[in-house]
Parts: structure tokens; C-alpha cells; sequence
């Protein structure tokens, strides 16, 4: 599972089995951070109350279509077509309907399309801008050779 507490020095345990208690509103910033860039629009629902077990986000999708996301130890799953809401019958979890998925990606893979679109063009540009980086790198250090070279300070070994 992918779905990790952020590492505190400080962290709060249960007392019945000391495992550690996952602040879901933190948690779901940290989501939200992530995915933003490949969402229309993400936020934590302010009319379905989180609790320590769960979140819920409203989550619009690149081509618009609108979802209520349940975020909870389990993995992620879409518990209502349009934001704010639960449909029938989402309540609680179905294993043998619910698809649940272990990360935000796997979610978004499946209900949007143009989130694999999204995410591989920021992936592009990112190393296209190591790839400018390292060449740049690479052209200064050459630079700095070929001036050794024509004031006769080279270092020799």
C-alpha cells in the first residue's frame, strides 16, 4: 500500500495496537499536491465530514467529469459521480463490486484518459530540462578545459 503517514518524530498511536493514526486532512493535501497538474480541479470535500478512519475529494477530470473519492488505509475509490455525494450503496465497501485502487495514479488512470497524457508531457518536460541542464553543465566544463588549455595552466596528473 502505498498510502503512507508523513514521517513525524511526533506521531500519534493508538493505544489498542500501537499503529500509527494517519491525519486524513494531511494527508489529502499531500494527494492533492501531487495531482493537481493532471486534474481540472481537486479538493477535499467540505460537505461529506473526514473522520480518522477516511477523506472524501471531489476530483473534476481533465475531459470534466466530476467524482467523490473516498481516501482511506484501504486505497482510493469512487464512491459518487458528482462531487459532495455517496451513491447508493457506497456507504461501505463492496470487494466484489468496488474497485479500489492503491494509489492516486492507478485511480486516475482509470477514470481519466488524459491524466496518462497529462502526466507523461510533465514528465517530458522535466527531462527535457534535465537534458538542457546536463548539457549546459557539459558545455561550461568544456569551456573551462579548452581555457586551461590555451593559458597553459592545465593540471597534470
Amino acid at each position: 500500500m502505498s498510502i503512507t503517514p508523513n514521517a513525524d518524530p511526533a506521531a500519534i498511536f493508538d493505544n489498542d495496537n500501537d499503529e500509527e493514526v494517519i491525519n486524513w486532512e494531511e494527508e489529502a493535501a499531500a494527494i492533492i499536491k501531487d495531482v493537481n497538474a493532471h486534474v481540472a480541479l481537486i479538493e477535499i470535500s467540505q460537505q461529506i465530514p473526514s473522520n480518522v478512519s477516511k477523506v472524501y475529494l471531489n476530483v473534476r477530470t481533465i475531459e470534466g467529469q466530476e467524482y467523490c473519492v473516498q481516501v482511506s488505509s484501504i486505497g482510493f475509490r469512487v464512491v459518487g459521480n458528482a462531487f459532495n455525494s455517496i451513491d447508493p450503496g457506497k456507504e461501505e465497501i463492496n470487494e466484489e463490486e468496488d474497485a479500489v485502487y492503491e494509489t492516486p495514479y492507478a485511480l486516475l488512470d482509470k477514470i481519466s484518459p488524459s491524466y496518462v497524457e497529462s502526466f507523461g508531457n510533465q514528465l517530458c518536460k522535466q527531462l527535457l530540462s534535465v537534458q538542457q541542464m546536463r548539457t549546459q553543465f557539459n558545455e561550461e566544463d568544456e569551456e573551462g578545459v579548452e581555457d586551461e588549455e590555451t593559458t597553459g595552466n592545465a593540471k597534470t596528473s
